[in-house]
């Protein structure tokens, strides 16, 4: 078969024919998939699975989000992955002159496997023998050998401290410590339970400056905490990936990152999390856990990069 399409072009000829590729069945053996959902969270009649807004990576596993219908290529939290997508021709060429792809786009039908035999490619860890553990990144469902994906430590803040006067829903704001986001919750003498920040009126973004609130507070000159759901790195040793179950002081158990808002990707910056933290932390210790322990283990052997038959069985 062909191999090193630049464009549509062949540009070789293998000599023997490849093990497969990724996704593809790796026997004729009984197989199994995940039952799909009769109705969704609101009660609406569903058809089956669909991808998520990222779509879904054939040849990789995948999660369930929380609606029983949407599937996604990342965790949503500290849970083994969903099922396997098997290769059955669903990806789409959606770009101009595009020559190949493993991607199902969002909104399309997906099928996944929970038992068989599968044909799937290491992406890191060791070298496979047969019997070798497999384990699913979070960040995009890539198979990993022997160990779970390297997470990464660091440290981080949640929310921010600072001296607020209120007059109705203004909030003017002085001697910020952190990061004040819109959607945050306040809380400090004078500011009533569950107050929230609405939008930011003047001032440097996320610092000294005026604020509206989602109710009248009655703060003279008081601290006041913020907190939310971002996360504000100052120091990674290792990469963060979006999928990522975070754990720290005032980090929400079972919590993952969200989203990557600024910064070098992976490292230093602000990120969100799915979760809103319940408190402000000026700094914690943050531990991410890279991937998670599968129901499959290898069947063949093969090192990383290359493809390994992986079974149920």
């Amino acid at each position: 078969m062909a191999g090193n399409l630049i464009g549509s072009f062949q540009t070789a000829v293998n000599l023997y024919n490849p093990l497969g590729v990724e996704g593809d069945f790796a026997s004729a053996n009984p197989r199994a998939t995940q039952i799909t959902p009769g109705f969704d969270a609101n009660g609406n009649q569903a058809s089956g699975f669909v991808a998520g807004p990222n779509g879904v990576t054939i040849g990789q596993f995948a999660w369930l989000a929380n609606d029983g219908f949407t599937v996604n290529s990342f965790a949503t939290g500290a849970v083994a992955p969903t099922g396997f997508v098997h290769r059955d021709q669903q990806g789409l060429l959606t770009q101009y002159l595009q020559a190949a792809g493993m991607l199902i786009p969002p909104g399309f039908p997906v099928t996944l496997f929970n038992a068989g035999d599968f044909l799937d490619l290491i992406a890191g860890g060791s070298s496979a023998v047969r019997g070798s553990a497999c384990y699913a990144r979070y960040a995009d469902g890539a198979l990993f050998i022997g160990s779970a994906p390297a997470g990464a430590t660091g440290t981080g803040a949640i929310g921010s401290t600072f001296t607020a006067t209120g007059t109705g829903t203004s909030l003017v704001v002085t001697a910020v410590t952190g990061l004040i986001s819109i959607g945050d919750t306040i809380a400090g003498t004078g500011v009533p339970t569950g107050t929230t920040i609405g939008a930011q009126v003047s001032g440097a973004t996320g610092g000294a400056g005026t604020y509206t609130t989602s109710v009248a507070t009655t703060a003279a000159a008081a601290t006041v905490t913020s907190f939310g759901i971002v996360l504000d790195v100052s120091a990674v040793t290792g990469t963060l990936a979006i999928g990522d179950a975070i754990t720290g002081t005032e980090v929400p158990a079972g919590a993952t990152l969200a989203s990557q808002v600024s910064g070098a990707i992976g490292g230093i910056g602000v990120y969100t999390l799915d979760v809103p933290a319940t408190a402000y932390a000026a700094s914690t210790a943050l531990t991410v856990v890279g991937g998670i322990l599968t129901n499959f283990v290898a069947q063949t052997s093969a090192a990383v990069g290359n493809l390994v038959a992986i079974s149920t069985w």
